[in-house]
């Protein structure tokens, strides 16, 4: 088992421990961008569950989703976790990518701004924090300036990286707003930061979409389809691994994401105790339209796509694993 954490494009650690046997097939699964959804991997990861089908794993964590898609394309990993939104740009661009289970199916960022900044106008030139350009936070920025009535080109976008990054930024003045989600966007509030925007609320009228979600090139699944049933299989084995035990949830996404007890705690409740069960659930069509149309704002070769000439959804993986009870036996 290997574990490795890349922030950008710098490999910043690797550690090994108990390799297999070299006949186990390895997979190679990576976070892009982190957050406490992302222990879906973790849990697959900390406890070992792709032994079971003779296959070990090994894990990286990268600060965001644009540099994940970079290894999935390179073949550097069989799996990605983060926004569709990405899929959709690389299969533009004639890669191969399909959506293959959930992950969260609405957008969980909220627009925070520094107390200075009382209306609208105030944001004009100001710097607005994101992960990185082509990530799920450049699109949730957009999205969150939109519904205030600013323009997105009005504000300048700075890319700073994680979640926890962006929310010492705000509240150091680096920046006056950023999007953020929870505990983080809480903690923010708490702190003296306004809440402007939650996507999460229903009252934006925003389709379910896979905000988070599980990737895959179309070439790996169909010269590996039995490992790539198996890796989900041991997902979602760990989903229920962590309903049950909120203590190891709690402790894993401690050591990820370096959060206090009580963080981790609320974290956990929302992502997990509430919305984990959305990996076994694919975006509805429409939610991928509304991720196309997003991306069509900065990329006009999206103007004319659509889910199906863009192949962003293969629903057969999930749909085997379902139909065989597999479930059921780990629910």
């Amino acid at each position: 088992m290997s574990f490795r954490i890349l922030t950008l494009l710098v490999l910043l650690t690797t550690v090994v421990v108990d390799l297999p046997p070299a006949r186990a097939q390895r997979i190679r699964a990576a976070s892009g961008g982190l957050s406490i959804i992302h222990s879906l991997l973790w849990v697959t990861y900390d406890q070992k569950l792709l032994k079971k089908y003779g296959l070990d794993l090994e894990y990286i964590a990268i600060e965001n989703g644009t540099v994940g898609m970079q290894a999935l394309l390179a073949n550097e990993a069989q799996f990605l976790f983060s926004t569709s939104s990405l899929a959709v740009s690389a299969n533009l661009r004639g890669g191969d990518v399909a959506v293959v289970a959930g992950g969260l199916n609405f957008i969980p960022d909220k627009l925070i701004v520094r107390p200075e900044i009382t209306k609208p106008e105030d944001l004009a030139g100001k710097r607005l924090a994101i992960s990185r350009f082509g990530s799920s936070s450049e699109t949730s920025a957009k999205l969150t300036l939109e519904k205030v009535g600013v323009k997105p080109e009005s504000v300048s976008l700075i890319q700073l990286g994680g979640v926890s990054t962006r929310q010492v930024a705000l509240m150091a003045g680096q920046v006056q707003a950023t999007v953020l989600s929870d505990p983080q966007a809480t903690a923010a509030v708490n702190a003296g930061m306004k809440l402007w925007v939650d996507l999460s609320d229903s009252k934006w009228g925003l389709p379910r979409i896979c905000f988070n979600c599980f990737m895959a090139k179309r070439s790996y699944l169909e010269a590996n389809r039995e490992a790539a049933i198996n890796f989900l299989k041991a997902v979602i084995e760990g989903l229920y691994l962590l309903k049950r035990d909120k203590p190891l949830g709690v402790r894993l996404i401690k050591k990820y994401l370096r959060l206090n007890d009580e963080a981790a705690s609320i974290g956990y409740d929302f992502y997990i105790g509430k919305h984990g069960e959305g990996m076994l659930i694919l975006p509805e069509r429409r939610g991928m339209e509304f991720i196309i149309a997003e991306v069509a704002k900065s990329n006009p070769a999206a103007s004319k796509a659509t889910p199906e000439s863009l192949r962003l959804v293969e629903p057969s993986l999930l749909d085997e694993i379902k139909k065989s009870g597999f479930v059921e036996r780990v629910r």
